[in-house]
């Protein structure tokens, strides 16, 4: 996993109630558009690893499922719905990016 994978992943945790995973439509829709900044950046996002990560921090296995599923979707060129919004700043991944050094 790429650190602005990883970094774009724990800005989706801060803003998730992630005991709930992504069933509050506001929590949905943040995790969408940053996956499509990501895919628009050129990640890769692949289900296994993103559900991993998504356990590994406290997710319940069918929200990580569900989140990892939804990434890979949108890393595969699929155009999610997005309701409202912007969900993230314009410049989320340059931050991101940022803050990881890359």
């Amino acid at each position: 996993m790429s650190p602005l994978l990883e970094a774009a992943l724990k800005s989706i945790n801060s803003r998730t109630n992630i005991s709930t995973g992504l069933s509050h439509p506001n929590d949905l829709n943040a995790a969408k558009e940053m996956f499509v900044h990501l895919h628009n950046a050129g990640e890769i996002l692949l289900a296994a690893e993103i559900q991993a990560f998504a356990e590994s921090t406290g997710w319940q296995t069918k929200d990580a499922e569900e989140l990892g599923s939804l990434a890979q979707q949108i890393g595969m060129g699929k155009k999610p719905r997005i309701s409202d919004g912007p969900w993230w700043k314009a410049d989320i991944i340059e931050i991101l990016k940022r803050d990881v050094g890359a």
